[in-house]
């Protein structure tokens, strides 16, 4: 690399790549260029490595808000030109049903995919209710047995086996 930057003219001394502190350790030499080996560990036995100081511990179980029941959107897709408006709701914190059973499969996975990547920085969830319908829900909001049993009634959640 210290020839390049010789050739570039980027270098005005020809010993600036040399090392000009002796090892302490004896060290074999690449047969190339301005390359040092550096050892794992010092003669005297000890780490190289600095101390790393002492990081705050995070607590396993965080203070999550309580679980909040809110209407679901229901947003019947025709594309990825819907996706904004999943974007929009999600930031909003309200649960959305997505319609995909219009869709061709490689566009339906296409934005299951986004939904996925849209969750995923704060555990949000995106789960398959029926056949081409996807719930999307953000991280604290559930969908309460009332708005289930809505949903039920338009055709956009399975049934429950005793109805």
């Amino acid at each position: 690399m210290g020839r390049v930057w010789d050739f570039l003219g980027l270098v005005e001394e020809e010993d600036a790549w040399t090392s000009a502190l002796p090892s302490p350790v004896a060290v074999t030499r690449p047969s190339s260029g301005n390359v040092r080996l550096i050892p794992n560990k010092p003669p005297d036995g000890r780490s190289a490595a600095a101390p790393r100081p002492e990081l705050p511990r995070i607590p396993r179980e965080r203070n999550a808000p309580p679980p909040v029941d809110v209407e679901t959107e229901i947003l019947q897709m025709d594309g990825f030109g819907d996706c904004p408006h999943l974007t929009s709701w999600y930031k909003a914190s309200v649960p959305v049903m997505l319609d995909l059973r219009f869709l061709p499969t490689e566009v339906a996975q296409g934005v299951v995919y986004y939904a996925t990547g849209l969750v995923s920085f704060n555990q949000g969830e995106v789960s398959q209710v029926g056949d081409g319908l996807v719930l999307v829900s953000p991280p604290g909001v559930t969908v309460s047995a009332s708005e289930q049993a809505r949903l039920s009634k338009i055709g956009m959640w399975p049934a429950s086996p005793g109805s």
